[in-house]
């Protein structure tokens, strides 16, 4: 990983631990990573300080802007601000090392393992995130996971599965104006909490920092990679591969700068390490995350995949999954009970491993197991949208009521008592049961 240093001096945030042994062991990275807690995104930052800034944008209309430039081009919007057009010209300024045609190539069987991705999503992906109470607190204080984990799961499921898709990663396709979005809701929610009296800069840094968004890459390429093999569902080398190079460009359009940016496995496993030396400890919300994405949404889909009669098992699969896949200590941390069941999943996985190997060896195979994936996932988005009652794409799009957003352009409460929300947030729907929740 190439380093440089960020031209930003910020108070190292209090928060972080172990740091003479994280500069001792990781040198300039050490130093560009703690840096870059007080580094935002600076042109989504500064499109969003124009919808109510002296420009008089306004949410509305330069969300519409926003959407225009995804879809038709920044020259499609004759009255778009220069902050909306320097940020376009660093996304229409695609890199050299930017293959968006051998990404597809070497990844269009990928969705022979839906089922297992899936899983891994919320289990690894989702879950591993939550082991930080300062990168996890913009979740806390606006308020959406715990009040409704399930539906922001699909969320996040359904952005991914846009960027996955043949051409997901075009200039022009559904999956970047999805990451453009997100990159710019991520500015939102940081403008929002910015002016808040309750973030605690000194102890947490900007938030949705550079560091942590880095960080958001390993959670959805290295985390789930792994996660995968653990469970008997390796992807083939080349795969692998072009998974780092997906999220390396995802990484680009989601304004993660170069010094931080991860090129390969092997950076993404140093900021990994770096990251969990420094972590901040986990705190009552971090566990209440964990709860709320299982009992919401974890335990639903086990017994979504399962016969009947196995459902009441369904919590001891979550949680032996959790434990194999962030390791004992942070499982701890996080609350995740422990089970006789981990050793199990432990033996499993290789053994499943070694049968999928061998099917993946028999190419024919392959066309048939992706399209039957891709129905399985189909089929799993349209039962979870109509379980949670979630018709839009991205939080920005989500209906108004309930408690407000900033990606939503309404003003936010600060909670006077738990961070949860008050009275005015919206109601957790109850699960879904009976043939709805069936295979």
């Amino acid at each position: 990983m190439r380093v440089i240093h960020f031209s930003v001096t910020v108070m190292t945030p209090t928060s972080l631990r172990h740091l003479d042994e994280a500069h001792a062991r990781f040198g300039t990275l050490a130093a560009a990573y703690v840096g870059a807690m007080g580094v935002g995104d600076p042109l989504a930052d500064a499109f969003v300080a124009d919808l109510h800034g002296p420009a008089g944008l306004g949410h509305g209309r330069g969300m519409r802007m926003l959407r225009t430039a995804c879809r038709e081009g920044i020259d499609a919007v004759p009255d778009a601000p220069d902050s909306l057009r320097a940020l376009f010209a660093q996304l229409d300024d695609t890199p050299a090392w930017v293959d968006t045609d051998r990404i597809d190539r070497r990844t269009r069987h990928v969705a022979r393992y839906t089922r297992q991705a899936g899983i891994v999503l919320g289990a690894a992906s989702l879950v591993s995130g939550y082991a930080n109470s300062a990168a996890s607190r913009p979740l806390e204080m606006t308020g959406r996971y715990v009040d409704d984990a399930g539906a922001r799961t699909v969320e996040v499921a359904s952005w991914l599965s846009a960027v996955s898709e043949p051409g997901g990663l075009e200039r022009f396709s559904p999956g970047f104006e999805l990451t453009v979005r997100v990159r710019v809701i991520h500015a939102l929610v940081r403008a929002d909490l910015s002016r808040r009296p309750e973030w605690d800069a000194a102890a947490w840094g900007v938030p949705i920092s550079q560091a942590y968004l880095a960080y958001t890459l390993v959670e959805f390429a290295l985390i789930p990679l792994r996660a995968m093999r653990q469970v008997g569902a390796p992807y083939r080398p080349h795969e692998v591969d072009a998974a780092y190079a997906r999220w390396r460009y995802l990484g680009h359009l989601l304004g993660v700068q170069e010094p931080l940016l991860p090129r390969d496995a092997a950076d993404q496993e140093r900021l990994e390490e770096l990251y969990l030396l420094t972590r901040p400890p986990v705190d009552d919300f971090c566990r209440d995350l964990v709860a709320s994405i299982n009992a919401d949404f974890l335990v639903a889909e086990i017994e979504g995949v399962t016969p009947r009669p196995l459902h009441r098992f369904a919590p001891t699969v979550v949680h032996a999954l959790e434990r194999v896949f962030l390791g004992e200590q942070i499982a701890d941390e996080l609350g995740v009970p422990p089970t006789r069941l981990v050793p199990v999943v432990r033996r499993v996985g290789p053994a499943l491993g070694l049968l999928n190997a061998g099917l993946d060896r028999l190419g024919p195979t392959l066309p048939v197991r992706a399209r039957l994936g891709r129905r399985y996932q189909a089929r799993q988005e349209a039962r979870l949208r109509r379980d949670w009652g979630v018709e839009h794409d991205l939080v920005d799009a989500s209906p108004a009521g309930g408690r407000p957003h900033p990606a939503r352009g309404e003003p936010t409460i600060t909670p006077t008592g738990p961070a949860r929300g008050d009275d005015r947030a919206r109601p957790r729907p109850a699960r879904p049961t009976g043939p709805a929740r069936g295979r």
